[in-house]
């Protein structure tokens, strides 16, 4: 019988590993580095379960994956599909971790190690001492499903990394009782906020407006469900579907938020960094400095840039028009230094006027220290308002920049062609892109809330 040995060519990219004894799986990990992850397994004195996995293994493979968060998933998807010998006798399935979603008109999500204490006992099924189900598929068929579950998961700081950042791009609530006000995770964007107020908003005549929220906040727990079950690409190609089907009715808002959630499952998706706070934060010191050369080349502009400034206008159809403001320092938020406009000179449909008024009114108040760059949501309409609300408050010395969604191109002031994001390189790419999702998400949540505040005073 030959001895399984270490491979000589595991990449140092995340992905899962799987060991096997002929074509049976006997074990399913996953790795932020395989090279080094299966490294472990053939090292002295690794450990009884180690070498008994190692010596009944007779053969092991590999699939590269592009970020941890996709080797996260894809680990819980073939643990589900193999039940691999060793991930019982190595780890205790209690500790396992499990995605609950519960039922309801506004469903919530948590995390638990056992999902069986969340379910209600089935009289359909012999369920007493003499009926032992050993099959957690098959036991939890034999309870009324109260909660669905998604997992199982090994990693629980990866799972709730994960979904910290899933909410980013689909808010959800997990507040336990009804209020009165805001919560907290409604004003940073993190929750819908309609879900948990108490009356009128949430009432039982049930309004228009309440089915239609609820409709969305359905959509978003659906669409998690959907990334935490590994169908990430069927997921994408129904946003762009969406997206495409807005822009066609001119319902330019709806298609913007379609877009920023592609891109945001996609980055998630790339980056390798995420799950890793401490190596994201020297990444992204490092990667300013990349980022801050690329930027120095476009502009052809030699001096230091820290302080980047993002904004954005939300409105439809000129009501409730919000504009925002964002704070990057060293590619980093900084959301002390976040601000938010309601549109005042501003009554008819004109995102360039309603940028030209945010720019004048920023420049009001010195006392929030100087950017060295400010990137517009926009082409170049936009470009030249905020340009002239800089000459009328006489500031020099500021670079000015517009970001177009439709087509991803670069706008500078006096340039007559655009850059293509795609022709920078990666790192500078998705900061542009981070600014400008940010700047967007944070003038949609203001706006969002001053329609919320129109509706309660009708």
């Amino acid at each position: 019988m030959s001895i399984l040995k270490l491979p000589k060519k595991a990449p140092n990219t995340p992905g899962v590993y799987i060991f096997r004894r002929g074509k049976i799986a006997i074990y399913v990990g996953k790795a932020e580095n395989l090279r080094k992850r299966l490294a472990s397994y053939f090292r002295k004195n690794a450990g009884a379960k180690v070498e008994s996995l190692r010596a009944e293994a007779t053969r092991l493979e590999w699939i590269e994956l592009s970020s941890d968060i996709e080797a996260l998933i894809k680990e819980s998807e073939l643990i589900k599909k193999y039940r691999p010998k060793y991930n019982v006798l190595m780890r205790d399935d209690k500790n396992y971790f499990y995605v609950g979603i519960t039922h309801g008109e506004f469903p919530r999500i948590f995390i638990t190690h056992q999902p069986m204490k969340f379910q209600i006992p089935n009289s359909k099924f012999q369920t007493n001492s003499k009926f032992k189900i050993q099959n957690k598929d098959a036991k939890l068929k034999a309870y009324k499903l109260t909660t669905e579950f998604i997992g199982p998961f090994t990693n629980g700081s990866a799972l709730y990394q994960t979904l910290k950042i899933l909410r980013r791009i689909f808010p959800y609530c997990t507040c336990k009782e009804f209020h009165k006000r805001p919560c907290l995770n409604a004003q940073i964007g993190h929750c819908p906020g309609f879900c948990c107020y108490s009356p009128p908003i949430v009432n039982p005549f049930k309004t228009r407006s309440y089915f239609k929220w609820q409709n969305e906040y359905r959509r978003n727990i659906r669409n998690i469900t959907a990334v935490l079950c590994g169908k990430k690409k069927t997921l994408i190609h129904e946003l762009r579907k969406e997206m495409r089907e807005a822009a066609k009715k001119e319902e330019f808002e709806r298609a913007a938020e379609r877009r920023m959630q592609i891109e945001g499952i996609e980055n998630i998706f790339l980056h390798r960094a995420f799950l890793n706070p401490a190596l994201a934060k020297q990444r992204r010191g490092h990667d300013w400095q990349k980022i801050e050369r690329t930027i120095q080349t476009v502009f052809g502009r030699g001096r230091r840039i820290r302080r980047v400034e993002g904004y954005d206008i939300s409105n439809i159809s000129g009501t409730a028009a919000t504009g925002s403001m964002v704070v990057f320092v060293d590619g980093i938020p900084s959301k002390n230094g976040y601000r938010k406009f309601k549109i005042k000179t501003v009554h008819q449909i004109s995102d360039v006027d309603m940028h030209r008024e945010v720019i004048l009114r920023r420049f009001n108040h010195q006392e929030w220290g100087a950017p060295d760059l400010l990137l517009i949501d926009g082409g170049k309409p936009q470009v030249n308002a905020a340009l002239q609300a800089l000459q009328m408050r006489k500031i020099k010395g500021i670079l000015l920049a517009g970001l177009a969604k439709r087509e991803e191109e670069l706008f500078l002031p006096g340039r007559h062609d655009s850059i293509r994001l795609d022709s920078l390189p990666p790192h500078t790419t998705h900061f542009f892109q981070h600014v400008r999702d940010e700047s967007h998400r944070f003038a949609k949540k203001y706006h969002h809330k001053l329609r919320e505040i129109s509706y309660r005073e009708k």
